[in-house]
């Protein structure tokens, strides 16, 4: 039966990456003649910003990412279609390579799968900021599975290309390289208690809360206009064009502890975004997608006492971006594209979490009944 089934999975992950093709297809029709034109403009400027036409004002905050397309336009490209048909293809091809690493899937593993590719392919795979913020967690991917034993090592390179990628693209990001190296630590010592308890659970994510009021804490002493766009930002920065704003349920005004209660409250709405479905039913797959993510992120938690060191760096880094994200995501469109574009390691958590299946668990409890037997 064992046989049977694992066949049975290999076939799924077969079947999933061939369905990337035509899934990606159908994003790309999506993408160039479903969408309505808010989801165009800000590609539009930057594509106006490239070549120089005075169509769209220029902007100052999306010059980095205009250069960086200006160097790779060997093609000489001119419009958002032509960006999106030549970085969707060669994108998908990128993932389905990370993604056939993978020996087995289930069935609900393949679902999220073509969703991401429909959603990259969409949101991403096109002259934008996300796909830039991909190709980081990909060297963070990198990174992580270096055939080297120190793992610390590896968490202070991740921890520095979030640095890296603050220093000239999103200065918000520092916040999460700090926050992996801290979180590594934390759930390291989780991992280490003999027996993982509600109040040890409790604790962790209470540790996380206060790490985040620290960071912010201090930042006002050393950069006070970075501090105050960041207990401000849903005050005063909400996108006008979003129907799903994440507005603040009391007014921060300044005040620390105003912000972090609004910032837990925030938490729990970003990762579980039911009122999305109360505002339009076409939020829908959005909402069952952050579903899939929050599932396998706290399966993988669940598990963490089983978790190799490389699994270890990849829920650090995860947990680190999600708290950083919860400061600074305006709406849930922005939260939903630069979620997906985590994709390199967020994979990682979906698709190695059929290793914590039954049988592993059944293993445990033989184990247990063994070192139980030998100490009677």
């Amino acid at each position: 039966m064992d046989l049977t089934n694992q066949r049975i999975r290999q076939s799924n992950r077969d079947m999933a990456l061939i369905l990337m093709i035509p899934t990606m297809i159908l994003a790309k029709l999506i993408y160039l003649y479903v969408l309505p034109d808010k989801y165009y403009f800000d590609s539009w400027r930057m594509t106006s910003m490239l070549n120089e036409d005075g169509k769209f004002v220029a902007w100052e905050g999306y010059q980095t990412t205009v250069d960086f397309y200006r160097k790779i336009n060997f093609f000489h490209l001119t419009n958002v279609n032509q960006w999106s048909l030549m970085l969707g293809p060669i994108m998908t091809l990128l993932i389905m390579y990370v993604v056939s690493k993978t020996k087995e899937m289930e069935m609900k593993e393949c679902i999220f799968l073509l969703m991401s590719t429909g959603l990259l392919n969409i949101y991403v795979f096109n002259i934008t900021k996300e796909l830039i913020q991909m190709l980081f967690f990909l060297l963070i991917l990198i990174i992580i599975n270096l055939s080297i034993n120190n793992t610390f090592l590896k968490i202070v390179g991740c921890a520095a290309v979030f640095y890296w990628e603050s220093t000239f693209y999103r200065t918000y990001y520092i916040i999460m390289a700090v926050l992996t190296v801290f979180i590594y630590f934390l759930f390291n010592w989780l991992k280490n208690r003999r027996v993982i308890r509600k109040k040890e659970v409790f604790f962790t994510v209470a540790l996380c809360f206060v790490a985040v009021f620290l960071f912010l804490y201090a930042s006002q002493f050393i950069s006070a206009e970075d501090y105050n766009e960041a207990i401000s930002v849903r005050d005063s920065t909400a996108n006008e064009m979003a129907t799903t704003v994440i507005s603040n349920p009391i007014p921060v005004n300044g005040n620390l502890g105003i912000f972090m209660f609004d910032y837990v409250i925030n938490a729990v709405r970003m990762m579980f975004p039911l009122e999305l479905m109360v505002k339009d039913v076409v939020y829908t797959p959005f909402v069952i997608y952050q579903f899939f993510i929050l599932y396998y992120f706290i399966k993988t938690m669940v598990n963490l006492k089983r978790l190799d060191s490389n699994m270890v760096a990849v829920i650090s880094c995860f947990s680190a971006y999600l708290l950083g994200s919860f400061i600074f995501e305006p709406d849930f469109g922005s939260w939903v594209r630069h979620e997906s574009a985590t994709f390199p390691i967020l994979q990682m958590m979906a698709f190695r979490s059929n290793l914590y299946n039954s049988s592993m668990a059944r293993q445990s409890r033989e184990e247990i009944e063994v070192y139980e037997t030998k100490n009677v």
